[in-house]
């Protein structure tokens, strides 16, 4: 009997960290059941993770090494990965993600029973946009079991968007490779999700974010907290960007995002969901909401006046 293929071509980008990214990411992805090809390609990161990602492979045989000679950055490895891959959709994964159980299947699912989405992302505790919901735990399980709670709490709610991160995305192969892949140019990271993201939403594609799934996302922190070098290599990938499309800002800011979230659930209202089962991820963006302020007063006024509208409005239980 024929073997059916994987439902997807897992590819993770390691450089170092392995016990504090890589490492932890493979052994969430060891107890997920589902048939998922996982393609490791890591950045050179010496002889040390070599050992350790070849002992993740011998306890997981869905996972396919590839150990590349120097660090071509984010962009080039995930190219290369989705070259190697023998299946169909592509997930984009950070090696600093955890995945929740059964996870992937529904991101698989929710392709499959819909053949005009492009592009898939689910929520996550840090992004910066409306796919970010609010998780106030300490310790990367409590987190997890927070998401956990969302899923449970929230019926299934997917909407087009303009934006994804790349912490966790879903990428059919046939796009990805229309699109020749993250652009190199950015080299060894930033903004190459950014790019990709725009240049297919200018061409029509749907991109669209679920929140009956949620996938952990330790992140990289504030801009501020970041490295030197780091920081630099963010401002020369946004003239890049600007460089390339002539400008570079291609969203609304992260707290717009999530109002429109808010204000996305009166419309779930008008097509039947009950106020009820809303009350959950309502809530949860609402706070969420009051942690954005702006610094400006006048912003800030008119910010607040925003929320109180949908507050009043999602009391009243209609749209």
């Amino acid at each position: 009997m024929i073997k059916s293929p994987p439902i997807c071509s897992v590819i993770i980008v390691s450089y170092k960290g392995f016990h504090d990214t890589t490492g932890p990411c493979l052994q969430s992805l060891l107890n997920c059941t589902e048939d998922i090809e996982i393609i490791v390609v890591d950045n050179n990161s010496g002889s040390e993770t070599r050992k350790l990602l070849s002992q993740a492979a011998q306890k997981d045989p869905r996972i396919n090494l590839l150990f590349l000679d120097e660090n071509r950055g984010y962009a080039a490895g995930n190219n290369i990965g989705a070259r190697a891959a023998n299946s169909s959709p592509l997930l984009l994964l950070n090696s600093d993600t955890l995945v929740p159980v059964h996870a992937l299947q529904r991101l698989c699912n929710l392709m499959d029973k819909n053949p005009h989405w492009d592009m898939l992302g689910p929520v996550t505790n840090s992004a910066g946009n409306d796919q970010h919901i609010l998780c106030d735990a300490d310790t990367p399980q409590e987190i997890m079991a927070q998401g956990t709670r969302w899923c449970s709490h929230t019926p299934e709610i997917n909407f087009q968007t303009d934006r994804l991160i790349f912490f966790c995305v879903v990428i059919r192969s046939e796009l990805y490779q229309d699109f020749q892949g993250l652009d190199e140019e950015f080299g060894l990271g930033y903004y190459e999700d950014t790019d990709f993201v725009y240049r297919v939403i200018k061409s029509g594609k749907r991109l669209v974010i679920t929140e009956d799934v949620f996938i952990y996302h330790k992140g990289k922190g504030s801009f501020s907290r970041r490295s030197g070098a780091v920081r630099k290599l963010i401002k020369r990938n946004k003239k890049l960007f600007k460089k390339k499309h002539g400008h570079g800002e291609t969203t609304d800011h992260w707290r717009i995002k999530n109002l429109q979230a808010l204000q996305r659930y009166q419309t779930s209202l008008s097509h039947g969901v009950s106020p009820q089962q809303l009350q959950y991820a309502f809530s949860n963006r609402y706070k969420l909401a009051e942690t954005l302020m702006p610094n400006s007063p006048i912003k800030r006024f008119f910010y607040r006046r925003r929320l109180r509208a949908v507050l009043e409005l999602f009391k009243k239980g209609s749209p």
